[in-house]
């Protein structure tokens, strides 16, 4: 029996370059960071050669009959890996995570991936986890989505990313002193909509905007210019910059697609910045799920007291990525 424990992740600026359709004409960039709220998959090998599986729902198959399994991130994933025994699957998170935003589609898949991949024996990398999980769902599983997710949380940390045509994602640790980092999450207050949408329905007039919309395009270029502008900022330890970062990241994302914000997110957007945040913006595609805000510490009891009538999410940064934490193999 296996169990893994996957990070989700949280997106400061750069987020959409990650597409391809973006990518593939002009160079992408984005700050990410893993945060210690996590995603578990348990596998474990059954003798009656049977397929076992329970997330929101329950199924049961033929190990000959993979086909038929309705969850199509774990029927592709099998038949990639090609199990051909029994096996037995169970995930589960810290926090409901469908819609959130933070990432957990590529939490799931880079778990299920280490965990079947050391129920075989097999010592996988990295990299490796990161790159068959982007395959399984955007290639598999034809979801319009980009590759920063998967690599954030197979890797952890606080990073940033190069997206190249032709080229796997380029990961780069930004080197911040632990107790700055620490003070930089101490700053972040992540809040939830109450909203929830699925990405894909948003990522799917993003990645055709990318490709053709001219606005759509320049506010990316300026996004990645944005981004690569505060990994300069963080490694000179302005980190007040990052409020700055966020508040233009706002600015530009509402350009990628039309459903990205709407009347309720923007209402509670300056319910936030009024209050005395620095900036702030949604996670993730948008529609739904988390808002982060970065506010200074001078600021924090009065945006925290405006913002009560929400869920506030109590994080820390995540530094291992995706990993085995149960092993009896």
């Amino acid at each position: 029996m296996i169990i893994t424990k996957t990070p989700l992740r949280i997106t400061f600026t750069g987020g959409g370059s990650d597409m391809p359709s973006y990518f593939n004409e002009y160079e992408g960039h984005c700050i990410n960071a893993t945060i210690d709220k996590y995603v578990y998959v348990l596998v474990k090998k059954r003798s009656d050669n049977k397929i076992y599986l329970k997330y929101s729902e329950n199924e049961v198959v033929d190990v000959g009959n993979i086909n038929n399994i309705r969850h199509d991130f774990i029927r592709e994933t099998l038949k990639y890996l090609e199990v051909d025994y029994g096996l037995e699957i169970i995930n589960w998170a810290d926090i409901p995570t469908k819609g959130s935003g933070l990432g957990s589609s590529g939490s799931f898949l880079v778990g299920l991936l280490n965990a079947i991949h050391h129920l075989n024996g097999d010592d996988v990398s990295k990299e490796k986890l990161a790159q068959e999980a982007s395959h399984v769902e955007m290639n598999l599983c034809n979801k319009p989505i980009g590759y920063q997710d998967q690599y954030a949380v197979a890797y952890g940390g606080f990073n940033e990313m190069f997206f190249k045509k032709d080229s796997f994602p380029i990961v780069k640790n930004i080197p911040i002193k632990n107790n700055d980092i620490n003070l930089i999450f101490d700053n972040l207050l992540l809040y939830y909509t109450g909203k929830t949408r699925e990405s894909s329905s948003v990522l799917s007039e993003q990645s055709k905007n990318l490709s053709s919309k001219e606005d759509s395009i320049t506010a990316m270029k300026l996004n990645v210019d944005l981004s690569l502008c505060l990994v300069k900022k963080l490694k000179e330890e302005k980190y007040s910059f990052i409020g700055d970062s966020l508040k233009n990241n706002w600015d530009l994302k509402k350009r990628f697609s039309s459903n990205i914000v709407n009347d309720y997110l923007i209402e509670m957007y300056e319910k936030g910045i009024n209050a005395g945040a620095a900036g702030g913006k949604i996670i993730g595609a948008g529609g739904g799920g988390f808002m982060m805000f970065y506010v200074e510490p001078k600021n924090k009891n009065n945006v925290q007291s405006v913002m009560n009538e929400y869920d506030c999410l109590r994080f820390n940064i995540d530094l291992y990525g995706s990993r085995v934490i149960f092993n009896d193999n």
